[in-house]
């Protein structure tokens, strides 16, 4: 020991001397405590001897180390410092501006980070973790500063090696530095695992996102962690209801309820070193001479993320309906925190995948042509579809036709329903009254805004055809409407003329005064007489085919007329109830010869003697004279 400090002291000694042989005047002035002056000292391994460069290498233009050649250790105002730019020159009683490292600004924000990592998990922040004399934890610590700044190692995880230049210079067959070597490779194990997360985790809080697998009464997950780092890490759920535990390097998550959404598992690594909270690196540099870092800080926390969620069911939901009308028919589901509303395909189906494990209910939206459907309840299990089906039945009514009728014959009578349902369906119906003259159309469809057309087929022909009505169906209610059958009715007038005259009675004839007779059949109904122009008309009847006018006694001066005159008042002839027909009879008067003998009494035969050429005028003796006779 006595060796190594004489050691120290001389070497002190020649840096000073070489130090102050090869100074040159600052051209920057400084505040007090804006600068750091540098120091260094021999670095020595456990068993007390000096370390020295194992090779020499060209890194960014400047030669750095050679082989057999003395490793320093640098100092800023005493504080153990690290170099930034292997092969820059700098030398004891130098002085660099704090925080103000050209050399520390250049590097990447990832290099950085590295950079301090390598300082936290090393000699300035785990210096009491590691392996060897504090010379060597030194040394291993600057030699990963090195392979950082100039890229020799990537500075993110894993922060894998890319190039040994900066590795060699430390360590190798001339100078093996194994103590530094060992306090290395502790290091660079720490730096790859503070980044190694478990294998079924992520740095990304939604990243990943796997589902909790529904058995025995709770949903489970069990993963395995392959990259060995699960013990390094302890466990939170955003969710109280879900559990978490380790046993090796599986981790089993647990819920007995359906998670609302997802839980977040935060896995927050362990034991990863930590300073005061307000210890800072600080760079130090100059433009001409070596950049140093100095101190250390905390680096956040080393986190993973995985997301669990409860398997989640689907709804199958199957529309059938009575008019085959199935497409974009909405209906709403509803559950804890689920409101949606969803309209069928052209096949009536809905799928609505995603839901939670709980009860939803399935409420059809109401539509005025079917009758309401039940809202209904469907349990959802994760994992697997549950089935629903709506089957809709069209809103249908009654009607009722009550017949009546003049001769009070009302079954069997025939009624006609037509025209377009609420639904577009085509309604066409018949009803046949039974003997109470009731005619009863059931489980008809609902009308819409124009009303069916109710009529009555097949008319008797007796009856008056009676008009067409309208009649809405409406749902659940019976519509009442009435027919009355009125019988169709006549009279006749019948009018009496002469035969020969065509109208004037002959002689002291007379068209007044003739009694007929109405028959139905051979039935004698009614009796009328002539009045003074020979006509009479009668009352109504019941309209028929076997009506007839017969004479029963001829009017003065007349032959009875023995002919059955038909009346024509059949059914069929007329549409409305009250008609007249017409009858005229003609009548053949009644005629006598008058006998006329002229002769005169001459006196010469003595008898009565016939006169030829004798003319006479005979005339009613009503008339009073030939002269006052009608031409007629």
């Amino acid at each position: 020991m006595k060796i190594r400090k004489l050691f120290q002291r001389a070497a002190a000694l020649a840096l000073a001397a070489v130090t102050a042989l090869s100074a040159v005047p600052a051209t920057t002035a400084f505040a007090a405590g804006d600068i750091g002056t540098i120091s260094f000292t021999h670095t020595y391994d456990g068993a007390g001897n000096a370390m020295r460069y194992n090779s020499s290498a060209n890194i960014g233009g400047h030669t750095a180390g050679g082989t057999g050649e003395y490793k320093y250790r640098m100092y800023v105002d005493g504080e153990t410092a690290f170099c930034l730019q292997p092969g820059v020159p700098l030398k004891t009683g130098n002085t660099l501006a704090k925080a103000s490292s050209n050399a520390w600004n250049a590097l990447s924000a990832e290099q950085r980070k590295a950079v301090g990592l390598a300082l936290l998990y090393g000699y300035q922040g785990n210096s009491g973790n590691l392996s060897g004399s504090d010379d060597e934890k030194w040394l291993a610590t600057q030699t990963l500063v090195w392979e950082f700044v100039p890229g020799c190692r990537n500075s993110t995880s894993p922060y894998s090696q890319t190039s040994t230049t900066v590795y060699s210079l430390h360590f190798g067959s001339n100078y093996a530095n194994s103590g530094a070597r060992a306090a290395y490779d502790q290091i660079v194990s720490l730096l790859t695992r503070h980044s190694t997360i478990p294998s079924f985790m992520s740095a990304g809080k939604k990243d990943i996102t796997k589902e909790l697998a529904y058995k025995d009464g709770k949903y489970s997950l069990t993963l395995t962690d392959s990259n060995g780092v699960l013990s390094e890490y302890s466990f939170t759920s955003s969710d109280s209801n879900v559990k978490v535990s380790k046993s090796g390097n599986k981790l089993t998550i647990t819920s007995s309820k359906a998670i609302d959404g997802k839980a977040r598992i935060t896995a927050t690594r362990n034991n990863t070193p930590t300073v005061s909270s307000g210890a800072m690196m600080i760079a130090y540099g100059d433009p001409n001479l070596q950049d140093v870092i100095t101190g250390v800080e905390n680096v956040d926390t080393m986190m993973a993320y995985i997301n669990v969620e409860t398997p989640t069911g689907t709804v199958a939901l199957k529309k059938t309906s009575e008019d085959g009308v199935v497409e974009g028919i909405s209906f709403n589901i509803k559950g804890d925190g689920f409101n949606k509303t969803v309209k069928t395909d052209k096949n009536g189906n809905i799928t609505v995948e995603g839901l939670f494990p709980g009860t939803y209910t399935v409420t059809e939206q109401s539509i005025d042509r079917y009758e309401p459907q039940e809202t209904q309840t469907v349990t959802i299990i994760g994992g697997k579809t549950s089935t629903v089906t709506f089957s809709n039945t069209l809103k249908r009514g009654s009607l009722e036709v009550v017949k009546t009728s003049e001769d009070n014959l009302v079954e069997g009578v025939k009624f006609h329903l037509y025209g377009t349902s609420l639904s577009g369906l085509a309604v066409d119906e018949y009803a046949i009254t039974d003997k109470n003259g009731l005619a009863k159309f059931e489980n008809v469809l609902i009308s819409g805004s124009t009303p069916y057309t109710l009529e009555e087929v097949d008319t008797a022909v007796r009856y008056v055809v009676p008009a067409s009505q309208t009649a809405p169906i409406e749902w659940k209610k019976v519509t009442s409407r009435s027919f009355h059958n009125i019988l169709k009715k006549f009279n006749v007038t019948v009018l009496k003329t002469d035969v020969e005259t065509g109208k004037k009675p002959q002689g002291d004839a007379s068209l007044a005064g003739a009694v007929y007779g109405i028959y139905k059949g051979e039935e004698l109904v009614d009796t009328y007489t002539t009045d003074e122009n020979g006509q009479f008309t009668t009352k109504y009847y019941i309209c028929g085919d076997d009506w007839s006018i017969r004479e029963i006694t001829p009017s003065e001066g007349y032959l009875l007329d023995t002919t059955i005159h038909h009346v024509g008042a059949e059914p069929e002839l007329y549409t409305v109830e009250y008609n007249s027909a017409k009858n005229d009879v003609n009548e053949q008067v009644i005629k006598g010869n008058i006998a006329i003998i002229k002769h005169t009494d001459n006196g010469e035969t003595q008898i009565e003697t016939p006169e030829e050429g004798a003319v006479f005028e005979v005339y009613l003796k009503s008339a009073g004279s030939f002269d006052c006779c009608s031409s007629d």
